[in-house]
């Protein structure tokens, strides 16, 4: 290879710009230069790149398939550079993200990642969807860096957590449950009918069923298809009930019965002897913010 990335640079300039004159205009070099890369690279690749018979120059067949590869190379010099800049900055290179389950397509979740992408794009993100434990177990283990879950109890594992948010709670049913009949049914109503659960996130802190009849589950989102199917009643936050397959299926019913309906923390969990850059910083800081501006 004797081609150098100058000459690429010249390649593509000359084709955007249409001349070997506006090219070095655009460049910043004189005309004589660019005319002369652009015979050089013709030489060293054995091609002939433009027709200069008429007034302008003009790719040739060859130049058009070339200037396709010369873009995507300098393309990739500009991401390594990104890259290393990064790098050099004392950037993360590389992320591992664990986010729990209930979290997916949560707006305040998605618009944090979409932003992470501007902001961040050279990282190399991995993103690990999993339950209550699965997450924690990850960054435990090292596995993920940083996790984002519900309320976790982190007192004998080697994590510590920040809350971002409180996830507000809905009672919902399937539009064909006998309760969706009743907009604000009594403890006695629920208690005959069956009550989803989710599945305790610790063995000592098992979630309290109202009736005898019930069914404990460790995923929101199949709680809300269950309910769906008219398979019990359900308390989902809110996003969930919202969530296109469901919320033509369910409906929110008072929870007055209830008393005050729990809130559930999101909180985003590290290992306590882990060194967070400034990109899992960054996240941390963002994801609170989108969930404070939400709740505005």
């Amino acid at each position: 290879m004797r081609w150098t990335l100058e000459q690429l640079e010249i390649l593509v300039a000359t084709a955007e710009q249409g001349s070997f004159s506006a090219a070095a205009r655009h460049l910043g070099r004189a005309q004589s230069a660019v005319s002369t890369a652009i015979a050089h690279l013709e030489v060293d690749i054995g091609c002939t790149l433009f027709d200069r018979r008429g007034r302008l120059p003009r790719l040739t067949e060859a130049g058009e398939a070339l200037l396709h590869e010369a873009q995507a190379v300098l393309r990739q010099c500009q991401r390594l550079d990104a890259r290393a800049r990064a790098i050099a900055e004392g950037e993360e290179a590389r992320l591992v993200l664990a986010i729990h389950e209930a979290l997916v397509e949560m707006p305040q979740v998605d618009a944090t990642l979409e932003a992470l992408a501007h902001h961040y794009p050279a990282l190399q993100l991995t993103l690990l969807y999993g339950a209550q434990g699965e997450v924690a177990r990850w960054v435990a283990e090292r596995t993920a860096d940083l996790g984002v879950l519900l309320g976790h109890h982190l007192d004998d594992a080697p994590l510590e957590g920040v809350t971002v948010a409180q996830l507000r709670q809905v009672l919902v049913v399937s539009r064909h449950h006998p309760l969706a009949r009743q907009q604000a049914p009594s403890p006695g109503d629920l208690a005959a009918h069956r009550q989803l659960l989710i599945a305790s996130r610790t063995k000592d802190d098992p979630a309290t069923p109202l009736g005898a009849r019930f069914w404990r589950l460790n995923s929101f989102y199949s709680m809300a298809e269950l309910a769906t199917r008219g398979l019990g009643w359900a308390l989902v936050p809110q996003h969930i009930a919202d969530y296109p397959p469901f919320r033509d299926h369910l409906v929110a019913l008072s929870g007055a019965a209830l008393g005050i309906l729990p809130v559930i923390e999101v909180e985003t969990v590290s290992r306590r002897d882990g060194a967070q850059g400034p990109i899992a910083r960054w996240l941390r800081r963002s994801l609170g913010e989108r969930f404070r501006d939400r709740r505005g």
